[in-house]
């Protein structure tokens, strides 16, 4: 089994510990795998490019640290902690938008029909927003939660430009994300929402990064070593 291929088993059977936790509301599990989670994906993410040869971007790397520390915050209570665990993951998925447009997504987005892609997700997150605006309002997050929104439907549109799986994978961070809003705006019941949270937040990122490495050139080196 090669170095990336057991960190991804690995990663794996976190986010399935991890899940079911959340299912079953259990802390003490949740407070176990969760810092784990996002070091097993960026050991995949080393250990895949040293097997093609080629140096792991930084800027993945620091997208994977940012997001490990907005899910350490959003662990506290309160509406501060709220917007500081926003302020990470809003850096992390920063990192995605901006590499996404350095490539060329913007120029690729204008050709038809690509360009429905933007204009899609900025309809679904404007409803989404006009919905949930008034509970978020009561909690005094409506117009942070705006911003982080703008940037998400700007990450999962110029996202598609990388393939099916970067795209599907920010597409369920989005719905992630969305799911979150639900909860904070109080304005629906979602069965097993703390898992569904947790469950399209880990596959996506999955997707994201495995879809990134996927973009290294080269067959794997032999006997890779890290």
């Amino acid at each position: 089994m090669s170095r990336s291929l057991g960190a991804a088993v690995l990663y794996a059977a976190l986010c399935a510990v991890h899940v079911a936790a959340a299912a079953l509301h259990s802390q003490w599990l949740d407070m176990v795998t969760k810092p784990l989670l996002l070091p097993a994906l960026a050991l995949y993410a080393i250990a895949a490019h040293r097997e093609r040869g080629a140096r792991v971007s930084r800027r993945l790397l620091v997208s994977l640290a940012l997001a490990c520390a907005g899910g350490v915050a959003l662990w506290l209570e309160g509406s501060t902690a709220l917007i500081v665990g926003m302020a990470f993951f809003l850096a992390a998925y920063a990192i995605y938008a901006a590499e996404f447009i350095r490539s060329g997504a913007a120029k690729r987005l204008r050709r038809w029909p690509r360009w429905l892609i933007p204009v899609g997700y900025g309809t679904a997150v404007t409803g989404a927003m006009g919905w949930l605006w008034r509970g978020l309002s009561e909690r005094g997050v409506a117009l942070p939660m705006t911003g982080y929104a703008a940037l998400m439907a700007l990450m999962a549109a110029t996202a598609t430009t990388w393939g099916w799986r970067v795209g599907t994978g920010a597409g369920l961070l989005v719905a992630s994300d969305a799911l979150i809003g639900i909860g904070l705006a109080e304005v629906a019941e979602v069965p097993g929402q703390s898992a569904l949270v947790m469950a399209t937040y880990l596959l996506g990122l999955a997707l994201v990064v495995s879809g990134w490495t996927g973009r290294v050139l080269g067959p794997p080196a032999q006997s890779p070593a890290i």
